[in-house]
């Protein structure tokens, strides 16, 4: 069986009368030995990186309801004595959107590295956002027929 983000994860107890673990499938990390499956466990806010075995079962994701989407955001920031750069990367269900962000130190300017690192973010945070945009009234101009404007 494919497994798919969202789709969930029941792992059979290993001992006589102990419940099963159930949580959902966050990620999916593909590999040389095989997928892993980075499952977020009901009642906890931890996430463990799993092997699928013979004590698995995977049961699809239902349809989502528009307030259950899956959602992930990570930034990574690279940075000199001068400029900082940030790239944003956002998953939305099963979409993927990519944003890139900089910021200077001007020669004047005193050294705040935290500065540069909230300027760099929020340019690129504000380049995914333009995505979102984009990606919605391509949607909207989809399910419509027509032209729209989306204004932000």
């Amino acid at each position: 069986m494919e497994v798919h983000v969202g789709d969930r994860v029941v792992v059979e107890g290993a001992k006589v009368g102990q419940p099963p673990r159930r949580g959902e499938v966050v990620e999916i990390v593909r590999g040389a030995a095989g997928d892993r499956l980075r499952v977020r466990w009901e009642g906890t806010d931890h996430d463990t990186l799993l092997a699928p075995g013979t004590d698995v079962r995977i049961e699809p994701r239902q349809e989502r309801r528009p307030d259950r989407i899956g959602l992930r955001v990570d930034i990574s920031l690279t940075e000199d004595a001068d400029h900082t750069d940030a790239v944003a990367r956002l998953r939305l269900g099963d979409r993927e959107f990519s944003g890139w962000g900089r910021a200077r130190r001007h020669p004047t300017d005193p050294e705040m590295p935290v500065v540069g690192e909230e300027l760099a973010i929020a340019r690129a945070l504000s380049d995914v956002s333009h995505q979102l945009v984009g990606a919605a009234a391509g949607a909207l101009e989809q399910a419509l027929g027509k032209p729209v404007a989306l204004h932000v």
